[in-house]
């Protein structure tokens, strides 16, 4: 197993535990986050306080939002390929969920820039 997937492997296992600082501590000041607008909680986020913002918005429209790996690996170069199931209760009480693959761009063992695809046709809401 590469650096690079070792760093995705680790955000996702910081996600499932909630423990968003240490998320925070994998992404470059720098980063480039991308999650679908049909997501609610997707947007494009620019910087560590971007993907804040993003993180907050997760916290938002989700009572809570869990995700469940199936892979990670490698897809050349500084890439690495996560495809993942999200399933949650949004803010209301409506269960929903959805399946991604995230693409992960690593260097110097920090999140560069983050794109995420989802296989909704319409929005969550």
């Amino acid at each position: 197993m590469s650096t690079n997937t070792k760093v995705v492997e680790q955000a996702y296992a910081a996600f499932q535990q909630g423990d968003i600082p240490g998320l925070m501590a994998l992404i470059d000041d720098d980063v480039e986050w991308t999650s679908p607008r049909t997501l609610p909680h997707g947007g494009e986020f620019h910087g560590s306080t971007g993907v804040g913002k993003f993180f907050e918005g997760i916290g938002g429209a989700w009572d809570p939002l869990g995700i469940d790996v199936e892979t990670v690996a490698e897809a050349g170069g500084d890439l690495v390929l996560g495809v993942i199931r999200a399933d949650g209760t949004l803010r209301g009480g409506k269960p929903a969920g959805y399946g991604a693959t995230h693409l992960f761009n690593i260097r110097n063992g920090k999140i560069t820039r983050f794109r995420e695809y989802v296989d909704r046709d319409a929005a969550i809401d």
